[in-house]
């Protein structure tokens, strides 16, 4: 064989290895299936949850998912769950009354992976985030995403604080709440499926 062909035989078995290593990548990716038992429409409930500004800590007495959705499964982990519709109950600032109510549908549940440090755990994400805030000649909106984790053995989804894609826009409020302030939200929701009365445990192979 000349060198010209031993060069292009050489370029075309590199290239078949490389397309052969992609090919693997993609495939073991696609094997990583995540899985929800059991799955369906669900609720969820949390006691005193907060919300933390910079100047303002806003406290309810409870919260809970009315409408809600857990997927069977999902490919990447990308909208396991959906929120279709949540409420804040008996909610305050410095002891001053304010409702708190969703202003788009759905908030998307997102899950990323299990917690290196607790194998119950499973991380996430809620995206799509919009909530109002108004009381005591008081207004703002916030919008963005919130980080925590879902726990497998107490079927809690925890909302943990983290984060700083949850901002406050359309704020006038005193100075308590200002445009572009980062907020932490902090909350565990313990999660029933609806045709079960049970939570769901998430798994991935």
């Amino acid at each position: 064989m000349n060198t010209l062909a031993r060069r292009a035989a050489l370029v075309v078995t590199a290239a078949s290895a490389a397309l052969g290593m992609a090919v693997s990548s993609a495939s073991a990716g696609a094997a990583a299936t995540w899985s929800a038992t059991p799955s369906g429409a669900y609720t969820a409930h949390a006691v005193s949850p907060t919300l933390d500004v910079p100047f303002a800590n806003l406290v309810c007495d409870s919260s809970d998912v009315t409408s809600g959705s857990v997927a069977a499964s999902s490919s990447t982990g990308a909208d396991m769950a959906t929120i279709s519709n949540i409420t804040f109950t008996n909610c305050s600032v410095g002891g001053l009354d304010f409702e708190v109510t969703m202003t788009a549908t759905p908030w998307k549940i997102n899950v990323t992976g299990v917690d290196p440090s607790n194998s119950n755990r499973v991380k996430g994400n809620v995206t799509n985030i919009s909530a109002h805030i108004e009381g005591f000649s008081c207004y703002a909106d916030f919008t963005g995403k919130v980080y925590g984790y879902y726990d497998n053995s107490a079927g809690n989804l925890v909302i943990d604080g983290s984060g700083t894609e949850l901002v406050a826009s359309n704020a006038d409020c005193l100075g308590l709440v200002n445009d572009d302030d980062v907020a932490s939200f902090n909350a565990s929701y313990h999660v029933n499926v609806t045709s079960t009365g049970t939570s769901p445990v998430i798994t991935t192979p």
